[in-house]
C-alpha cells in the first residue's frame, strides 16, 4: 500500500506542481494587470466566491467518492442526483453572492463583474469538482487533478488579452474570459470522466440519508474553506484595498507551497475511505506517515518562503515591495497549515467529517476575534498574527483527534 501510495503521490504531486506553476503565473499576471488596490477588491470578492462555491453540490462529491471507492458502479447512481442538485442550488447561491459581494467590495465592484465571477465559481467549478471526485474514486487521481488544472490554465490565457484593454475595463474583460475558461474546463472534464466512470444523467431526488451524509461533508467543506479564505474576504474592510492586495498576494504564495502535501493526501484518500472501517496496522502507519510528511514539508516550505522573500518585489512589481517584509511573518504559518490540512483530510477519510468541522470552527472563531483585535493594533501584520494563532490551535486539536482515533483501533 505504501509503495503504491508513493507512486500515486508522486504522479499527483507532479500534476499539482503543474497546477502550482499555473496558479503562480495567474497570480503574477493578475497582480500586475490590476495593481494592489484593484487586485485587493477583486481578490476579496473572489475569496467569497471560492467559499460559497463549496456549497452547490451539498457534499455529493464526497458521497460519490465514499461509495464509488468501494464499487465504481455506484458513481452513476450518485451522479443522477448530484448534477441537478448542483445546478439548482448553485443558481440560488449566485443571487446571494452578488448581493454579498457588492457589500464586501464597498460598491466598488459592479454587479456585472460579480455575476460573472459567481457563475464561474458557483456553477462551472462545482461541476468540474464532481468530475474530479468521480475520477479520484476510480483511483485516477493524477487525471482528476488534470481535470481541475485545465480551467486554471485557460484562466491564465484569459489574462493576457486584458493587458491591451484600458485599465478601467480590465477587470470586466478578465471576468468575462474567466467564465468562458471555466465553462470550457467543465466540458473537458466531462469528456475525460465519461471514458473512465459510468455516469447516469437521468435525474432523481436525493434520499434523506444522502442529503444527511452530504450535508455533513458540505458543512465540513465550507468550514474548512473559511480559515483559508475568511481573512482575505474581510481584508479590504479591515486594512484597506492596497494593504489587502499585498496581504492576499503573500497569502496565496504561502498557500501554494503546500502543494506536495495535497498530492499525498489526494493519493491516499481513496484507500483511506475504502479501509476506514478496518483500521489495520498498515492504515495506522499510513496515517502517521502522512502527518509526519505534512509537518516536514511545511517546515521546509516555510524556510523556502523566508529565503525567497527578498525576490518577491522583483516578481510582482515595485507596487508590491512590502511583500518582502510581510512574507517571513506569514511563513510561520506554513507548517501549521500543512499539518492542519493533513489532519482534517484524514479525519474525513476515516469517517469523522464533523470532528473536522468542530476544530475548524474553533479556528474560525479565533481568526475572527484575532482579526478584529490585531488589525486595530498592528494593521496588516495583525492579519498574519490572527492566522498564526488560528492555525496553531486548529493544528493541535486536529492532530489530537487523529491520534485518539488511532489509539482506539
Amino acid at each position: 500500500m505504501i509503495g503504491q501510495l508513493a507512486r500515486g503521490g508522486l504522479l499527483t504531486t507532479a500534476v499539482l506542481g503543474l497546477r502550482l506553476v499555473t496558479q503562480a503565473t495567474s497570480l503574477i499576471l493578475l497582480t500586475r494587470l490590476l495593481g494592489p488596490q484593484a487586485y485587493g477588491h477583486f481578490a476579496s470578492a473572489a475569496a467569497l466566491a471560492v467559499v460559497m462555491g463549496t456549497l452547490p453540490s451539498l457534499g455529493s462529491g464526497y458521497v460519490l467518492l465514499a461509495r464509488a471507492s468501494r464499487d465504481i458502479s455506484a458513481a452513476s447512481d450518485v451522479w443522477r442526483y448530484a448534477w441537478p442538485l448542483t445546478a439548482g442550488f448553485g443558481s440560488l447561491l449566485l443571487a446571494l453572492y452578488v448581493a454579498c459581494g457588492h457589500w464586501l467590495a464597498e460598491g466598488l465592484v459592479n454587479w456585472q463583474i460579480l455575476l460573472l465571477m459567481g457563475a464561474a465559481e458557483l456553477l462551472a467549478t462545482p461541476f468540474t469538482m464532481l468530475c474530479s471526485f468521480a475520477l479520484q474514486a476510480s483511483e485516477r487521481v493524477p487525471l482528476s487533478q488534470l481535470v481541475q488544472w485545465a480551467p486554471l490554465a485557460l484562466r491564465v490565457l484569459a489574462v493576457l488579452p486584458c493587458f491591451a484593454v484600458p485599465s478601467s475595463q480590465r477587470l470586466l474583460a478578465y471576468t468575462t474570459l474567466q467564465l468562458l475558461a471555466s465553462m470550457l474546463g467543465v466540458l473537458l472534464g466531462w469528456v475525460l470522466t465519461r471514458h473512465h466512470v459510468p455516469l447516469g444523467w437521468r435525474p432523481r431526488r436525493a434520499t434523506q440519508a444522502e442529503l444527511g451524509q452530504g450535508g455533513s461533508y458540505a458543512a465540513m467543506l465550507i468550514v474548512a474553506a473559511n480559515p483559508s479564505e475568511l481573512d482575505k474576504i474581510v481584508a479590504v474592510r479591515q486594512v484597506g484595498a492596497v494593504d489587502a492586495g499585498i496581504y492576499i498576494a503573500v497569502s496565496r504564495v504561502m498557500g501554494a507551497i503546500i502543494t506536495p502535501v495535497l498530492g499525498l493526501l489526494l493519493a491516499a484518500q481513496p484507500r483511506l475511505f475504502r479501509h476506514a472501517d478496518e483500521r489495520s496496522k498498515e492504515v495506522r502507519r499510513l496515517v502517521r506517515m502522512l502527518l509526519a510528511l505534512a509537518l516536514g514539508w511545511g517546515l521546509l516550505g516555510g524556510a523556502l518562503l523566508v529565503a525567497a522573500s527578498p525576490a518577491l518585489p522583483m516578481v510582482f512589481g515595485e507596487r508590491y515591495a512590502r511583500m518582502a517584509w510581510l512574507m517571513p511573518w506569514m511563513a510561520i504559518s506554513a507548517p501549521l497549515l500543512s499539518l492542519r490540512i493533513a489532519a482534517g483530510s484524514v479525519l474525513v477519510a476515516l469517517g469523522h467529517p464533523l470532528e473536522r468541522v468542530g476544530f475548524e470552527l474553533s479556528g474560525i472563531a479565533l481568526l475572527v476575534g484575532g482579526i478584529l483585535v490585531f488589525t486595530h493594533l498592528l494593521g496588516v501584520l495583525g492579519l498574519v498574527a490572527a492566522v498564526i494563532l488560528a492555525e496553531a490551535v486548529m493544528c493541535a486539536i486536529g492532530v489530537i483527534f487523529v491520534l485518539r482515533h488511532l489509539r482506539q483501533t
